[in-house]
């Protein structure tokens, strides 16, 4: 009998509680609501169903985003800590997950990280210095680390990180999301912020996890 391959939601069990207007608010422009309705009702029954085009890729993104947010760990994990009970987030080590078999759908790295941190660190509470620093991980028969991510504690919009990585120089301010190459198994960053910290520091110079992807600078939170 032939394999069916598995859909980019077979993972999540709840999609019919997905909020439309939650999904509209991660797409510019923002298709009809009417529009998006139909469409989250055709992927709750067909969920193994692939985007035609870049609208529905980018659709199924933001329906994506939603459903990892539902299903975020709340607080801390606290049995099997080691291992968390969150597929997609581990708090107790500072992973984020990502099944590879994702990237038979969404085959940009970026883009699919971009997700998983806009459901499960943007805005996310803080419950120590430790948690500026996480890494990216895909997970599947083997685990492979390919970057980190790293979030700086802006103080306010006028903020300024500078930092050193593999030789280069490089200037974050806040509001963005930036990816920086950082191919080795593990890199040396040096960073100085001008109203801000990581790590409880405003110049400090710390290793990383790297990997395909690199390491990812989220600004976004101010």
């Amino acid at each position: 009998m032939p394999i069916i391959p598995t859909g980019l939601f077979d993972s999540f069990d709840n999609l019919d509680q997905i909020s439309v207007e939650a999904v509209s608010s991660w797409l510019k422009p923002a298709p009809q609501l009417a529009q998006l309705k139909n469409y989250l009702a055709n992927k709750i029954l067909y969920p193994r169903s692939l985007p035609l085009t870049k609208q529905d890729m980018q659709i199924d993104l933001a329906i994506l985003c939603e459903a990892l947010k539902m299903n975020a760990p709340e607080g801390s994990q606290k049995s099997n800590a080691l291992l968390g009970d969150n597929p997609f987030l581990n708090i107790t080590l500072r992973k984020i997950l990502i099944p590879s078999k994702f990237l038979d759908f969404v085959p940009n790295l970026a883009a699919l990280t971009t997700v998983f941190i806009n459901a499960l660190l943007l805005n996310r509470t803080r419950k120590d210095w430790f948690q500026d620093i996480w890494t990216i991980v895909l997970t599947g028969i083997s685990d492979e680390v390919v970057g980190s991510v790293i979030l700086p504690q802006f103080e306010d919009k006028n903020a300024l990180m500078r930092c050193q990585l593999l030789g280069k120089n490089y200037e974050i301010r806040p509001g963005g999301l930036t990816v920086l190459p950082c191919f080795k198994d593990r890199c040396e960053i040096r960073y100085k912020l001008h109203k801000g910290k990581i790590l409880g520091k405003e110049e400090s110079a710390i290793e990383i996890y790297g990997g395909k992807l690199g390491l990812v600078i989220d600004g976004r939170s101010v």
